[in-house]
């Protein structure tokens, strides 16, 4: 009851994620002829590569465009995500040996990218793609790097994607201990994380280890754990891979009538779906459990219907399993001379995935060389756009400075002049004060004077000397009366700066200074 209980929690929680976070679309042709109206952006290529990943990768059209567009507008997380889904595209076509041109096409334009998330997820594919043309050692070191990535960034989801990648690496290289290790490190980060399907991904692979090291109580509690997941919960692909391990261990079991009674169930599924790769595998294997009971003619049929389809699909692995099987039936009729010819082309089939290993290997590396050259230029242009970018707005934030310091300059220039020229008026205005007080220390000196029977002096006689204006002699005159500026203005109707001005040129012409050498000018003294 509590494992019911427990699976049907695992089914609800899986139902949840794919109603909610796989929203089908809408009329995509549509949205994708709108897409092609917008004017380019990256934001336009996000939504091309966007809407084809919504479409499970199967518009090619979308990339093509979201590529020619980031190339275009020189958006180079743009063409690393479009490279990524042609790699992708490419993987699951496998069409492998393209999908890791196109996925370290991907790298070398994510080298200076802060996207560490897509990043990851390139490192981890392209180590997937490596592992299908056999070469681990490059896959590995891939991997480890996704894997230093994906823990920086604190992304468990991705780093149990990665060490389950690692852990199969190690499998190809019959390295079962260190494989286990890892499948057990991604199973623990799947269980903390509640992800069946990673959990279901993992309890397969540690019981096909298990099978490998001839544990089979072992492998067989592990794998009845994942097709138990794999039963409970919806998959595009039904448990076929289960079903496909469980006849494996089978038939390493020597219960031959169970393993064939497996493969009949994983056969059917496969076809169907057209995964040949595995097809293949369960005719051979099937085929092989079949002999065991003599079934020779039911055995012969499958070993090269199995056959058949793995050269098909240039399975290199499983034509070799195929000749391999051949061996077994051509002891069985004790036809020897076939039974050599076929281990004679199991051993070449065999031989030859080493050297298609370093052959894929380098063509990989001649189609990067030939392809540098184009991306770096690409690189190239981005960066100069950048740098055009970056100088315009230097540029623009000089011109604003300059603007900016010469507002500053002419408001400055302003307020100096304006206090100068109030200073100058302050130093007069004290000036005309000072004097203003002489001259009534004056009108007292001759208030005395006249009480003491001086005689009056005689100022209108003495201006008449004066080379003085009629205006300049009344403002003289008002001067000598001891009027201030204000006064004299308000006197003769006119205003204080007139005032300043004929005062200015009395002062010129009678060669004076102030008020009170005036008043000593007429004095005659």
């Amino acid at each position: 009851m509590k494992i019911i209980k427990k699976y049907l929690l695992f089914l609800l929680l899986f139902c949840f994620q794919t109603v909610f976070a796989q929203q089908p679309v809408k009329n995509p042709d549509s949205i994708y002829a709108r897409l092609l109206k917008q004017p380019d952006s990256p934001e336009k290529v996000d939504q091309l590569i966007l809407l084809n990943r919504k479409l499970k990768y199967t518009r090619p059209d979308m990339v093509e465009k979201a590529l020619e567009t980031a190339t275009k507008i020189y958006y180079i997380d743009g063409i690393a995500k479009a490279y990524n889904a042609k790699g992708y595209m490419a993987k699951r076509e496998n069409r492998f040996l393209k999908s890791v041109e196109y996925y370290k096409r991907a790298l070398g334009f994510l080298e200076k990218s802060t996207d560490t998330l897509l990043k990851t997820i390139c490192l981890n594919n392209l180590g997937v793609s490596l592992r299908k043309i056999n070469d681990e050692k490059a896959a590995y070191n891939y991997y480890m790097i996704a894997l230093d990535l994906a823990k920086k960034s604190h992304n468990e989801k991705q780093a149990a994607r990665i060490l389950n990648g690692i852990g199969n690496v190690f499998v190809n290289t019959e390295e079962y201990k260190k494989a286990l290790y890892y499948f057990k490190k991604s199973l623990a980060l799947e269980l903390k994380n509640k992800n069946i399907k990673g959990q279901e991904y993992n309890y397969a692979n540690i019981g096909e280890v298990f099978i490998y090291t001839k544990q089979y109580d072992s492998a067989e509690y592990y794998l009845k754990k994942s097709l138990d997941i794999a039963r409970l919960i919806y998959r595009p692909n039904p448990p076929a891979i289960e079903y496909n391990l469980m006849a494996f261990l089978y038939k390493n079991k020597g219960d031959y009538l169970k393993a064939i009674y497996y493969y009949d169930k994983a056969i059917p599924i496969f076809d169907s779906l057209n995964i040949k790769r595995y097809l293949a595998n369960s005719y051979i294997n099937r085929g092989l459990s079949k002999l065991n009971f003599n079934k020779y003619q039911e055995a012969y049929k499958d070993i090269n219907k199995g056959l058949k389809i793995a050269k098909e699909i240039k399975s290199k692995e499983n034509t070799s399993l195929g000749y391999n099987a051949l061996v077994s039936y051509y002891v069985k009729q004790n036809n020897y001379k076939k039974a050599l010819d076929a281990h004679i082309m199991a051993k070449t089939f065999h031989d030859s995935i080493v050297n298609m290993t370093t052959k894929n290997t380098i063509i990989s590396t001649q189609i990067l060389y030939e392809t540098k050259e184009k991306d770096e230029q690409i690189k190239r242009l981005a960066n100069e756009k950048e740098l055009e970018k970056a100088a315009s707005a230097r540029n623009f934030r000089m011109m604003i400075g300059i603007a900016v310091f010469s507002f500053i300059l002419i408001i400055f220039l302003y307020l100096y002049f304006s206090l100068r020229r109030k200073n100058k008026d302050l130093e007069l205005e004290q000036k005309n004060s000072e004097i203003h007080s002489y001259v009534l220390k004056i009108k007292d000196l001759e208030q005395k004077m006249n009480s003491e029977g001086n005689q009056k002096i005689d100022i209108d006689a003495k201006l008449k000397k004066m080379d003085l204006t009629k205006r300049e002699i009344d403002v003289l005159k008002h001067i000598a009366e001891g009027l201030t500026n204000d006064e004299i203005a308000n006197k003769m109707f006119i205003s204080k700066n007139t005032v300043k001005s004929h005062i200015k040129n009395i002062y010129l012409k009678l060669d004076v200074k102030n008020r009170i050498q005036v008043i000593k000018k007429l004095q005659g003294n």
